[in-house]
């Protein structure tokens, strides 16, 4: 992918990109030193292990091995593809990305994703403004017997679609974009009669928006239920707008800066909108109850827990169980998901208006976790009583626990078991439910560092050694495993003096030298800091006196085997004179 961005754009958004600022904008950040500390993000750990350089724009976990610069931070911790944290970084640096000419089916899918959302923007704001119209009465007093505040209201930028907005749309809208443009945004269509309408027409309107505000596409509802059409509806799959990816209410908790310590998923936009009004912080839905894999990545970049709460009804009770199945596969050692369970009938937005804020924080408070859940339901549907049941019981409960990624989890869910089932000698139990016993790993043992990879990873961790090696231009004819590499690296680093750790390894994220290089950048050389400078031009002395070493050897075998001329005699006598003189450097 960085083929299709010009390399020069990369380094200057990380050059404009504060890898602090980014990274404080998701994780509390305490200064240590010239080091900036959190506990990390990647796993759990009591005492804090991550640390930010802002010197070099890189940071590394002591406790994962996480690693990297503003990019990867972005990768890891929203899960973005590469280009995805270009666009990002983009956005919040309010700058174009200026795609190669040679790649423009590319650069015209950016520059229509750039239309859309414009698109998207300029008729959420019609939708917005009708809302207050007079001809908008009905709606007006439908959200207010749903009791929903002004304040709310705008902070959601719910809306209502009528012939009006239809009007205003097509007037304003088709002087500034083509026809294909507003087809392709899902909102107007065509009918067999070929007359454009709005998809959204008579119903409420509720912007779907992305981190950053963008609005990727609309929710509709009716006002009053028809059989001839669904309650509510959603845009159509366009180039912005994939339903298996979208979360309503997101944006809005990252305006509020909330924190994510969890994540309430509800099913409807007005569950979000009212336990927001009663100060519920964090509630966001996936547009229905279909949870994707897709769903279930995003949340767990963004919290360690999941909380779920669907409505109280039959299908609500479905789609909780279908969340657990499909969120097992996901939980690994610091990961955590929770039910509330609605008493029949309710949802969100209802019990919310009846028991309040305080009674809808005990519920959290005492939402059921994972594992009892799990065996509550199985239980349930597996009555316990006879051996057949017992054995349809444990055959359920292993092709559910045996998807979960983590150890931990899994040891306490089958001791768990045996306890549902009577048996709790261990020995017993391991043999019944045939629990694998953990492999001996064998620990590689790290292999020693050599010279130069001590030199290149001084110069990754302090681009501005490089200025050290310009002047000896000799270095160049070595022949040492390495050695390209390194060289390759000073030249990066001449070309752009700005250069700092985090810009130097995106020089080479799709080059099979990627990872090595990232491994180096975070590695230990034990060198105190203000022997750095020292420790470098030691070692590059030491290649140097190698390669003169190489040149005397070659001089003394010609010696032997055929005797030398009066000028080699001389060359021969210069490079000892070299190699003492370098030696007493070091």
């Amino acid at each position: 992918m960085t083929g299709k961005i010009p390399k020069l754009f990369i380094n200057e958004l990380l050059l404009k990109t504060n890898i602090i600022d980014l990274i404080k904008s998701k994780i509390p950040l305490k200064k240590k030193g010239n080091n900036y500390q959190a506990k990390c993000p990647f796993h759990k750990e009591k005492t804090p292990s991550f640390i930010v350089n802002y010197e070099k724009q890189f940071y590394h976990c002591f406790g994962c091995n996480s690693h990297g610069n503003a990019i990867d931070f972005l990768m890891n911790y929203n899960g973005l593809k590469f280009i995805e944290c270009i666009e990002e970084l983009s956005i919040l640096n309010n700058i174009n990305i200026p795609y190669k000419k040679s790649n423009e089916k590319i650069f015209k899918k950016y520059k229509k994703r750039k239309r859309l959302y414009k698109i998207m923007k300029n008729i959420s704001y019609i939708y917005h403004k009708n809302f207050n119209r007079n001809s908008s009465k009905k709606i007006i007093n439908y959200i207010k017997k749903r009791g929903i505040k002004k304040k709310i209201i705008n902070l959601f930028l719910i809306g209502y679609s009528n012939l009006i907005t239809l009007k205003k749309i097509l007037y304003t809208q088709e002087k500034i974009f083509n026809k294909k443009d507003l087809l392709d945004s899902g909102v107007i269509n065509i009918n067999y009669s070929g007359l454009k309408y709005d998809r959204f027409n008579n119903r409420i309107i509720f912007p779907i928006r992305d981190r950053h505000g963008r609005i990727n596409g609309f929710g509709g509802r009716l006002l009053k239920t028809n059989k001839n059409f669904p309650k509510y509806i959603n845009s159509p799959e366009t180039k912005i707008f994939h339903k298996k990816k979208q979360i309503y209410g997101l944006y809005e908790i990252y305006k509020k800066k909330n924190n994510f310590n969890y994540l309430i998923v509800v099913e409807g936009y007005f569950d979000v909108i009212l336990l927001t009004q009663f100060k519920i912080k964090n509630s966001i839905s996936i547009l229905g109850t279909s949870l994707t894999t897709d769903h279930l990545k995003i949340l767990f970049n963004i919290t360690k827990t999941i909380i779920f709460c669907y409505d109280g009804d039959k299908a609500g009770k479905n789609a909780s169980w279908n969340a657990l199945i499909k969120s097992l596969p996901y939980l690994y050692e610091d990961r955590n998901i929770k039910f509330i369970l609605l008493p029949k009938n309710e949802d969100p937005d209802s019990i919310i208006k009846k028991e309040g804020t305080e009674n809808f924080k005990k519920r959290i408070k005492k939402a059921l976790y994972m594992s009892e859940y799990l065996f509550k339901k199985l239980i349930k549907k597996n009555k316990i009583f006879s051996i057949e049941k017992k054995k349809n019981f444990i055959h359920n409960a292993l092709s559910l626990i045996n998807t979960i990624p983590s150890k931990t989890y899994k040891f306490f869910l089958y001791k768990k078991l045996g306890e549902k089932i009577g048996i709790t000698d261990e020995y017993h139990l391991n043999n019944i439910l045939k629990i694998n016993k953990k492999k001996k790993l064998k620990i590689k043992k790290e292999k020693k560092y050599n010279s130069i990879k001590v030199l290149i990873s001084l110069i990754i961790q302090n681009p501005h050694l490089y200025k050290l090696v310009l002047k000896n231009k000799k270095i160049f004819k070595i022949k040492k495993k390495g050695i390209l590499l390194f060289l390759n690296i000073i030249k990066k680093c001449k070309k752009n003096k700005k250069i700092n750790t985090g810009i130097l390894l995106e020089q080479y994220r799709k080059k099979k030298e990627f990872l090595i290089l990232k491994k180096l950048a975070k590695w230990n050389n034990m060198i105190n800091k203000k022997k750095v400078k020292q420790t470098f031009l030691e070692l590059f002395n030491h290649l140097q006196i190698e390669m003169l070493k190489k040149k005397m050897e070659k001089l003394i075998l010609k010696e032997k085997e055929k005797g030398l001329k009066k000028k080699e005699k001389i060359k021969l006598w210069l490079i000892k004179k070299k190699i003492m003189k370098k030696q007493k450097k070091i």
